[in-house]
């Protein structure tokens, strides 16, 4: 039985890492493999789970890799400049999408294949009779999380989206794009149901596996960028004040490693000694740059003093042209152990949001405390901002010398200000107002004609 066992996982295994061309076309398979026998305990579902984290680390939105949106989104903005035209990310730097295009086409794909296996996941255990209570709320929780997640990257990067709930392939081949009203519920129902699943221990070592705490803090940014200030307000209060777990620590050198206490999720570098695809993706040894590098009006944005500026960003020169490029991550080669994980979360994001909301809320006190931290850790002196106007502007700025190259937050904040227009007109050619979305993959359009209408300005 152990043997028919293992092979029913590998076998599982292969077709959920290896699913077909297009996530709606996944056929249901004509065995019990995804029902009793994967799922009757825990060890064999949870070895369904994993391959979901892996693919987020190596191919979907979230990746550090090229074809992620660190890169993308820092080249679709003001973070980047492509300097290669050999590449597919030169495309996002010129603003000059199209509905066939290739990268899109991925993104679309890989994340909807990751949110198939997270649903392969909660209808498997939600089946299974054998397996303990304990372990079937944390797995559903865990993969209700990651469908919420994968599905709010993917909102604010197309608009109407459909929200997949299901292994269906029947209902996936017809399945029509939901308002953003209704994304908005179904994303807040999956991370309420996960918030109730999971608890703040996390399952393994390195914090590679959301808990609840990575709930609260994706609830926390969902509701800031849905001005539900008190909501964020609220949920950001709950990582933070959960001191036992997690802290601003002194060191900012210390951020990216993986034994961060100020990392509240990050995606496992695999195997053992393997570091991050960031660190791969942005850093180089050589001018002119291969690929990509900082753009100087974010580098020139810092303070000379800022010791994110002094740490984080890396200048290479030839003598004559020098370039710069991040420096979060610092290992591009194998170690003899992992040094550095994807991060995902981390508090100092929590700190933004909770003074963004104060600052909202007319809080003005608390929002400048929050403010400050993240401020004095860099070496700064406290923000000279007093008024809600002044702080929401300083917070802002704040967000994007903090976060820079990490998941298009620069990307995202100016869009839900609605600043995007302001901010690349004129800075960007090919910027055109319609570009605050992607195009829908024009293959999903033609297998699925319920996709349509097409965003507007492709």
């Amino acid at each position: 039985m152990k043997i028919n066992k293992m092979n029913a996982v590998i076998a599982t295994l292969a077709m959920i890492c290896c699913a077909c061309e297009d996530f709606v076309s996944v056929e249901a398979p004509h065995t019990q493999l995804s029902g009793e026998l994967v799922f009757e305990d825990a060890r064999t579902a949870e070895a369904v789970l994993v391959t979901a984290y892996a693919k987020m680390q190596a191919n979907t939105m979230v990746t550090g890799d090229t074809g992620g949106i660190s890169v993308l989104l820092g080249n679709y903005a003001d973070e980047l400049d492509c300097y290669s035209p050999n590449i597919p990310e030169l495309l996002f730097s010129q603003n000059n999408l199209q509905a066939d295009n290739a990268t899109v086409q991925t993104l679309w794909r890989n994340t909807y294949n990751v949110i198939y296996t997270a649903n392969k996941v909660i209808e498997g255990v939600g089946r299974s009779a054998a397996m303990a209570q304990a372990d079937r709320e944390r797995l559903i929780g865990e993969a209700l999380f990651l469908r919420a997640y994968l599905h709010f990257y993917l909102n604010m990067l197309f608009g109407e989206i459909p929200y997949v709930a299901s292994t269906d392939y029947r209902l996936n081949t017809v399945i029509a794009k939901q308002p953003d009203t209704a994304i908005f519920l179904l994303i807040e129902q999956d991370l309420l149901l996960s918030e109730t699943l999971l608890t703040d221990t996390y399952a393994g070592m390195y914090r590679t596996r959301p808990n609840r705490s990575t709930v609260l803090a994706l609830q926390a940014r969902f509701y800031l960028y849905h001005k539900k200030w008190e909501l964020a307000k609220e949920k950001a209060d709950s990582v933070l004040n959960n001191s036992v777990l997690y802290s601003l620590g002194t060191d900012i050198n210390a951020v990216f490693s993986r034994n961060s206490n100020g990392t509240i999720w990050q995606l496992m570098s695999a195997p053992e000694g393997k570091n991050t695809l960031d660190a791969k993706s942005f850093i180089f040894t050589a001018v002119p740059p291969p690929a990509r590098a900082l753009r100087e009006a974010l580098v020139d944005v810092f303070e000379p003093q800022d010791l994110r500026r002094i740490n984080w960003i890396k200048p290479v020169t030839n003598g004559t042209d020098t370039f710069y490029h991040a420096y979060k991550y610092k290992y591009n080669n194998d170690t003899s152990t992992s040094m550095e994980y994807s991060i995902q979360f981390r508090i100092e994001e929590q700190y933004l949001i909770r003074a963004e909301a104060s600052a909202q809320l007319h809080q003005l006190g608390e929002s400048a405390a929050d403010l400050n931290a993240i401020r004095s850790r860099a070496g700064l002196a406290a923000t000279s901002a007093s008024s809600r106007e002044g702080l929401l502007a300083a917070i802002l700025e704040e967000r994007r010398l903090e976060l820079f190259t990490e998941l298009g937050h620069r990307f995202f904040d100016l869009k839900r200000n609605g600043l995007l227009d302001a901010a690349l007109q004129g800075q960007k050619p090919g910027w055109n107002p319609t570009d605050i979305l992607f195009p829908l993959p024009e293959n999903e359009l033609l297998l699925n004609p319920n996709l349509s209408p097409q965003n507007q300005g492709y």
